[in-house]
């Protein structure tokens, strides 16, 4: 299944990440180069829970083109997972659920991905933090 893993056979996500430039953010707006799927640093963001902060950077990975997914990955210095975060693109499993994810969740965050929209599902916060 092509959105589980990177590298031949899924064979996992990469570790030793640095920013290829392969993905852009401006704000809400995000664009990328023409490739099915992709994964790369896209910023530094202080992310704020239960009253503490943490310094991280942005792991975004999107596959715009099958399952229609983008996740945001917030790391801190040691590698590990903040903040979690699932979007999916409007028209995603709409024969499912009826109607497009900008009117199922109206006030949910909103990713525009190459001029598509995006619509915040879910966030995960890991047992690390909390």
């Amino acid at each position: 299944m092509n959105i589980w893993g990177f590298g031949e056979d899924n064979c996992g996500n990469e570790v030793n990440l640095k920013r290829k430039g392969d993905i852009e953010r401006n704000g809400n707006v995000i664009t990328t180069i023409d490739k099915e799927l992709l994964q790369d640093i896209v910023g530094r963001y202080n992310v704020t829970i239960n009253n503490k902060t943490y310094d991280t950077i942005c792991v975004i990975y999107v596959d715009s083109q099958n399952s229609r997914i983008l996740t945001e990955q917030f790391l801190d210095k040691n590698g590990r997972t903040i903040l979690w975060r699932r979007f999916n693109r409007n028209d995603w499993a709409l024969d499912r659920y009826g109607k497009p994810w900008s009117e199922q969740l109206p006030d949910n965050d909103r990713l525009i991905v190459n001029g598509e929209i995006f619509v915040q599902w879910y966030d995960c916060i890991t047992d690390y933090i909390l």
